[in-house]
C-alpha cells in the first residue's frame, strides 16, 4: 500500500512527482465535478487525471466518486492506469494494487 499525499499547489505537486501522490483542481472539471491529477502509485510517469465528483459520479464513464476527503480520499469505482498497466483502489488515503 501507498500513502496518498494531498498537494493543494499543482506546481510543488508537479515538482515533488512523488508515486501516489495526487492534487485537485476543482476549477477544471466536468459539470459538478473536479479534476483528479495524481501520480500512479508505481512510479511511472505521470500525472495522470481523472474527473471525479464529490459523491456522485459527474458523468456516465469515464469518472468516478470521490469521498470529498482530502486526508483520507476513496476513489470508486477502481482506478486502472493504461499507459503502465496498474489497476487498484484508492481507499481511505492509501493506494492498493489488486
Amino acid at each position: 500500500m501507498i500513502r496518498a499525499i494531498e498537494f493543494p499547489d499543482p506546481a510543488e505537486f508537479r515538482r515533488k512527482a512523488l508515486p501516489g501522490s495526487f492534487h485537485i483542481d476543482l476549477t477544471n472539471g466536468g459539470p459538478r465535478g473536479a479534476a483528479f491529477w495524481f501520480f500512479c502509485p508505481c512510479g511511472c510517469a505521470g500525472p495522470h487525471r481523472i474527473e471525479v465528483g464529490f459523491c456522485h459520479k459527474p458523468k456516465p464513464e469515464p469518472s468516478w466518486c470521490w469521498n470529498g476527503k482530502l486526508a483520507e480520499p476513496t476513489l470508486t469505482p477502481s482506478v486502472h492506469q493504461a499507459v503502465c498497466g496498474w489497476h487498484g483502489w484508492l481507499r481511505d488515503g492509501y493506494w492498493e494494487a489488486v
